[in-house]
């Protein structure tokens, strides 16, 4: 994966380009917040040396009341201005990066390819850039609350330090070198930070991951049943106990900042006491112009150090915001509207499926997963996939379905490579019940039709449950397909077994209603019995439709025309299943070992026994 390079005024343009495009007014709070910050700085600067001014000069109290009460009157109006501003500017960051940021990270990660969502370094990367949107003081909304910040104590820097300048050069010169040690100072810990950022998200990702699971429901079963907790406890206080130990080393090197900062706050006020008492002895400055100039050169400091570590800020963050553009930038490496369409009469006829030599690995160095395999499936044609476990069956399934590029070889569907169609219209020509069954904790009538209530069409809807053998289930509900599964979003949701969840599963495919249908392992959570009536119900299901079966179980896939007994990433065995009985090869000695479980009498022991006959 090519990785895109950001520099800082990029990510700046991009985020502030966000927020004022999001909130107009954003634009009008960031200028009142720059602009009062500073006239509230110069309005306390000039309160003391005007007190000094009535009291040098003999005024009255009333002309004090007057000169001073007007300054704090203005300092009060622009300082509720300055707030309302900085609310109204903190909330238009957090929205944005709730309503915005979020967003985008959320449908990325929903609608790119799904080879991006599996591999490691993808959810490293996703990791990443989720990190960067995570809360207030991360990546992005951080730069975006500093942006201000920044601007207006370098405004700040240059009107104080040309006033200054204009008093005596070398006190200027002395606070400038305090910012330049700062910046270094500064600078030598942020390179610890960067040269250790990605050890330090990963330790992140991981202990997000481990705090996730403590409310996981099904992983609390088996943290209670088996006495898990100690450990689990303890692996999780192992990533706190890393996390405080960068943390600690972090902050060493940030004592350095402070000690040089300690040493010229101390140089640059005997410096100006010296020039300025001087000038007041010689008379070249009056006693209010003393003290204005002593607030100046205070106050220098006081614009200075927010604006270097605003900066710093800035810079810190500037790589999560890079990693939050690199993963919404991610390529995918299908066609996204673009490519070949799939034509409206295409979708209710049965495809017909060719493999080309295909074969397919993980990872550049990993283990062949499938080799050369060359493979024709007929229009409307019923194949079964077997096999045991970690024989490349699944990985077939994604091959199908659009979810990676084969190594090597190619896969055609209707005669064009699947590499060759918009894979948005390829999804419609494909149906499928994974092996690993999880619903989202929605309304049943989402789950099946994938759509809102008001957009499926009901009476789909309820022959779909039927033909999965649901639908009496979820009429005696309460609140028939408007009930969640679950009690995540919903108190009274319904928790379904795992057999009636691959059911309901089974009904969002025939819903979908797809030519070329693929069940991977879609009965794992039935009996063999229940499994066998099932099938016989995807007989008729799959009429006038190509489809794949896959199944460690021979009997249950005997009604398919054609038998692939997949083994090590190979066929190596293909016929009916009459045939394969009648060759006696693998598929015949491990059906026979199989079929003893399929009596009555042995429903569990059959459970066990199955996956074991291919050892």
């Amino acid at each position: 994966m090519r990785e895109k390079k950001y520099s800082l005024l990029s990510n700046i343009v991009f985020l502030m380009q966000e927020l004022f495009r999001e909130f107009k007014g954003a634009r009008i709070s960031f200028s009142v917040m720059i602009l009062a910050f500073i006239i509230m700085n110069i309005i306390m600067v000039m309160i003391p040396s005007q007190a000094v001014y009535v009291i040098e000069n003999r005024l009255t109290v009333m002309d004090f009341m007057v000169r001073v009460g007007g300054i704090i009157l203005l300092f009060m109006v622009i300082r509720s201005a300055l707030i309302i501003a900085e609310r109204r500017y903190s909330n238009a960051a957090t929205m944005t990066r709730c309503h915005i940021f979020i967003g985008r990270l959320l449908e990325k990660s929903l609608t790119t390819d799904y080879c991006n969502r599996e591999s490691n370094s993808c959810q490293k990367l996703n990791g990443l850039a989720t990190h960067a949107i995570a809360g207030n003081n991360q990546g992005v909304e951080h730069v975006v609350q500093y942006m201000p910040i920044m601007i207006r104590n370098f405004l700040g820097l240059f009107l104080f330090g040309g006033t200054i300048a204009a008093v005596d050069i070398r006190i200027l010169l002395v606070l400038l070198l305090m910012l330049v040690c700062n910046v270094l100072a500064n600078r030598y810990a942020r390179n610890y930070l960067e040269a250790h950022r990605e050890e330090d998200a990963e330790l992140w990702r991981k202990n997000d991951i481990l705090r996730r699971k403590t409310t996981d429901v099904v992983c609390g079963k088996d943290v209670r049943m088996y006495r898990m907790e100690k450990w689990f406890g303890d692996v999780l206080q192992s990533y706190v106990e890393c996390g405080q130990r960068w943390q600690k080393g972090l902050e060493k090197r940030f004592y350095l900042p402070t000690m040089s900062d300690t040493f010229f706050i101390a140089l640059r006020d005997g410096l100006a006491y010296v020039l300025l008492i001087r000038k007041a002895l010689q008379g070249s400055v009056s006693l209010a112009e003393f003290t204005l100039l002593l607030g100046v050169i205070s106050n220098f400091s006081s614009w200075m150090f927010p604006f270097v570590d605003a900066v710093m800020d800035i810079l810190k963050m500037n790589q999560e915001v890079s990693n939050y553009r690199t993963g919404l930038d991610m390529e995918d490496s299908f066609r996204h509207g673009e490519g070949v369409k799939v034509p409206a009469g295409a979708r209710e006829k049965a495809p017909e499926i060719e493999l080309r030599d295909v074969s397919f690995r993980y990872g550049e160095e990993g283990e062949e997963i499938l080799s050369h395999i060359s493979l024709r499936i007929r229009a409307g044609e019923k194949i079964a996939l077997v096999g045991g476990n970690g024989e490349g069956k699944t990985t077939l399934v994604k091959l199908l379905c659009g979810f990676y590029h084969p190594v090597s070889g190619e896969i055609l569907v209707n005669g064009v490579s699947i590499e060759e169609y918009d894979i948005e219209e390829y999804f419609k020509l494909v149906g499928v019940v994974f092996q690993d069954v999880e619903a989202l904790p929605f309304r049943i009538v989402n789950i099946v039709s994938g759509q809102e209530k008001e957009d499926t069409d009901m009476a789909r809807f309820w022959q779909a449950l039927e033909r999965a053998g649901l639908r009496e289930k979820i009429e005696n509900l309460s609140k028939r397909e408007d009930t969640y599964i679950s009690n995540v979003l919903d108190e009274e949701g319904l928790q379904l077994s795992g057999g009636e969840m691959q059911k309901l599963m089974l009904a969002r495919c025939i819903y979908k209603n797809a030519p070329f249908l693929i069940l991977d392992e879609p009965t794992s959570a039935l009996d063999p019995l229940a499994e066998s009536t099932m099938y016989e119900e995807y007989d008729k299901m799959t009429e006038n439709k190509t489809s794949i079966f896959i199944s460690h179980r021979l009997a249950s896939t005997r009604f398919c025309d054609r038998i692939l007994f997949l083994e090590h990433g190979k066929i190596i065995e293909e016929g009916s299943h009459e045939e394969l009985l009648r060759q006696g090869g693998r598929y015949a000695r491990i059906y026979e070992i199989q079929s003893h479980y399929y009596t009555e009498n042995d429903c569990e022991k059959s459970m066990r026994g199955m996956e074991a006959s291919y050892e």
